[in-house]
């Protein structure tokens, strides 16, 4: 089912969730949307990984038998097996250095020092994933001033979470509900939610982070990465566990979040299963919708460095995101707000993976020399 927005009827309503004022036509890539703030020193740093596959060469050992005279035997044999794994690049730099261009979202440039004095006190930075200017409709999201960079290799980089001058959780995404042949919202999904070394469910509390609460399932995330294993597939809404609110942290009733995007429209996707850090929601307009829930939060492709990599292959391309068509001047009604409270977050190490099974084979004995 090819995914398409059909719009036209629905943004008549009021509660169409698409940004004022964008434009129609084919948005692009949606830009990265990272929380910076400035360290004792004054320097604002991107502070990152991305995650990367590559070959590794174990050594252990493993028990064979062998044949001795006629009798079977059990012998201890080092080996040695090439492993494909997912290892992180790390990231560590000033904004200066990533020299790139900068600009804010209504199109005014800015000097690297104007970009760097615009976000230091924190603030939400979007940033091209694929180093072109960032197409107009994924900017009509955002407020006019907020900063936007133009700059390489920015597609596959997750910002590290942890508090201080790291936002608090992993960094959202923007991305267009669409809709299917017969009119009804679609997402883009994962088919294997994090459930080890990810989401750790521990029941139906109400589970809260910082000043914003997510209700439902409670649980653990491991060090705000957002690659697991995954294939992205499509969904119908309806039928995704999720739960919606504004950019101040106002929960929206699921029923009313499916009428306002029962024609698809533009949303952010939470990082995992709380509500994005509040340094990426800032530049955000009051009118856009901020989905939660483990199964959109989809999972990045690694670069590929193995071994066995086909030097002539192409890296995969991420799935295109449905044109945004959009009439002007929609604006929805803003949610009531819920209380404020605060989620206790555990870390634990993700789990390499498992070794495969060595096959006992048999070997003749050598002939003994008289």
């Amino acid at each position: 089912m090819t995914p398409t927005l059909l719009l036209s009827a629905a943004l008549l309503s009021p509660a169409a969730p698409i940004p004022t004022g964008a434009p129609a036509g084919a948005p692009g890539p949606a830009p990265r949307v990272f929380a910076l703030k400035a360290d004792a020193s004054g320097t604002v740093r991107l502070i990152a990984s991305t995650p990367t596959k590559i070959t590794v060469t174990n050594t252990h050992f493993v028990i064979e038998q062998v044949m001795v005279n006629g009798k079977a035997q059990q012998q201890q044999v080092q080996k040695q097996v090439e492993q494909d794994v997912i290892s992180s690049t790390y990231i560590n730099k000033a904004l200066s250095e990533f020299n790139g261009k900068f600009a804010t979202a209504a199109g005014t440039p800015l000097t690297v020092e104007e970009a760097v004095a615009r976000v230091k006190g924190g603030a939400t930075l979007l940033a091209s994933a694929d180093g072109k200017p960032v197409g107009k409709q994924w900017l009509a999201a955002v407020s006019p001033d907020t900063v936007v960079m133009v700059a390489d290799a920015m597609e596959k980089v997750l910002q590290q979470a942890g508090g201080g001058i790291l936002p608090t959780t992993p960094g959202p995404r923007l991305a267009v509900i669409g809709t299917d042949d017969a009119g009804k919202p679609i997402a883009q999904c994962t088919d294997n939610p994090v459930t080890q070394n990810g989401y750790v469910y521990y029941g139906d509390d109400i589970a809260f982070e910082g000043k914003m609460a997510w209700r439902g399932r409670g649980g653990i995330y491991y060090g705000g990465q957002q690659y697991h294993e995954g294939k992205v597939i499509t969904k119908p809404l309806a039928d995704v566990a999720f739960e919606a609110y504004d950019r101040n942290g106002k929960l929206i009733p699921r029923g009313t979040a499916l009428k306002r995007l029962a024609a698809g429209g533009m949303v952010v996707v939470a990082g995992n299963h709380m509500l994005p850090d509040e340094n990426y929601l800032k530049a955000f307009k009051e009118d856009v919708l901020v989905l939660v829930g483990p199964e959109l939060v989809l999972p990045v492709p690694p670069i590929d460095q193995t071994k066995k990599r086909d030097p002539n292959a192409k890296d995969e391309k991420p799935a295109v995101q449905p044109p945004v068509k959009v009439l002007p001047g929609i604006r929805p009604a803003v949610q009531p707000a819920i209380a404020p409270a605060v989620i206790k977050r555990v870390q634990i190490a993700p789990a390499l993976p498992a070794l495969p099974a060595e096959k006992v084979e048999e070997k003749p004995a050598k002939e003994e020399k008289k």
